[in-house]
């Protein structure tokens, strides 16, 4: 089975500094540049005591990456001091996500990520009180559709995106870590249940595991494929994290707890294979004999990784596959119909002239 190089070298970087050539390493480079992961290549890199040893050239585009990446953490972190003074009134627990609870949590997996928007997960009951208080501080919802507003409200996990007026900072409202329209019947409460309060701020942070397990969820219930690669690299550096800490065993017992339990076995499963992790032998024999294992769906998950006509394939069946998870089958076909409908009376409306 032919390996992503960026998974080989996030495998092993000794050994795959020491066999990479000019045409590796250029390879490599591109890779991570069309996929965000410079920065967080020169973080692996750090961690190992191995930038003294890379090719000048390399060090150059890591050093670029890492400058970059650098600002967007100041900003991250600007942006979530200007949402204090608004959120810090709640009388409810307001959770970090994503990118926003790593860099928190100064989580190996937060060195050097980029991030695009900022994570938010409050309660379905205080959704509407949040959403106010974002209103007044600034933030605005874009002009959508009756049948947008109700896809986001109804069928999905989060409000429509919110853009700050000046700033232009994105933010994404979550009130389920899975959209509702999948009926994976997710309880919710069980991430609020496990949050920690970050010291001298308003916000709270799930646990690691509720970490791992949200984004096992979007990888592996998910339909997008542009960013396989780089969603196995945030899965392996957490689980090396979980491991560290000894916490793969309260991994599974709150995914079994929270519904979740298939994307979080077949992730590890994934983890073992393609980045040769050795998994605890408790652990190991309790993923054998899972009944969550989905052979079938790592295989075309898999096959995506390897170059030719397979891959495409495999691609389009997963991305049927996403929408299957993220949608059951009456709410996807009326949506399909409601979509197509909308974008045929857009096409038959008259364009605005300027006569």
């Amino acid at each position: 089975m032919l390996v992503p190089l960026l998974i080989q070298c996030f495998r092993d970087p000794q050994r795959f500094q020491a066999k990479a050539g000019a045409a590796c390493w250029t390879d490599l480079l591109q890779q991570a540049r069309s996929l965000g992961l410079t920065a967080q290549l020169q973080a692996l890199f750090a961690r190992h005591n191995m930038l003294g040893d890379l090719p000048e050239t390399v060090q150059k585009h890591l050093a670029w990456g890492w400058r970059y990446y650098q600002k967007q953490r100041a900003s991250l972190f600007y942006e979530l001091l200007q949402l204090e003074p608004c959120l810090g009134q709640a009388n409810y627990p307001c959770l970090l996500l994503k990118g926003a609870a790593y860099q928190a949590l100064a989580l190996t997996v937060s060195e050097g990520r980029l991030y695009s928007d900022i994570d938010l997960l409050v309660s379905r009951q205080q959704l509407n009180d949040c959403k106010s208080k974002l209103f007044f501080a600034g933030f605005f919802e874009p002009a959508m559709s009756a049948y947008d507003k109700h896809f986001y409200l109804e069928l999905s996990h989060e409000n429509p995106p919110f853009y700050h007026v000046k700033r232009g900072t994105a933010l994404d409202l979550h009130f389920a870590l899975f959209p509702l329209a999948g009926r994976k019947n997710l309880v919710t409460e069980h991430v609020f249940a496990s949050a920690c309060q970050i010291e001298g701020s308003c916000f709270q942070v799930p646990s690691l595991s509720f970490l791992y397990i949200h984004a096992a969820i979007h990888f592996f219930w998910q339909e997008e494929q542009h960013k396989l690669v780089k969603d196995l690299i945030d899965l392996d550096l957490l689980y090396s994290q979980l491991a560290e800490q000894q916490l793969l065993p309260q991994l599974l017992s709150d995914a079994e707890q929270f519904g979740a339990i298939e994307p979080v076995v077949n992730t590890l499963l994934l983890i073992e294979t393609l980045f040769k992790r050795s998994l605890p032998d408790a652990i190991a024999r309790q993923l054998d004999q899972s009944p969550a294992r989905r052979d079938s769906a790592r295989a075309l998950l898999l096959m995506q990784l390897q170059p030719g006509v397979k891959a495409k394939i495999a691609g389009a069946l997963w991305y049927l596959r996403g929408y299957r998870h993220k949608m059951h089958w009456r709410a996807l076909i009326r949506h399909i119909w409601v979509k197509s409908c909308l974008a045929w009376r857009q096409r038959g409306e008259p364009k605005d002239s300027n006569n």
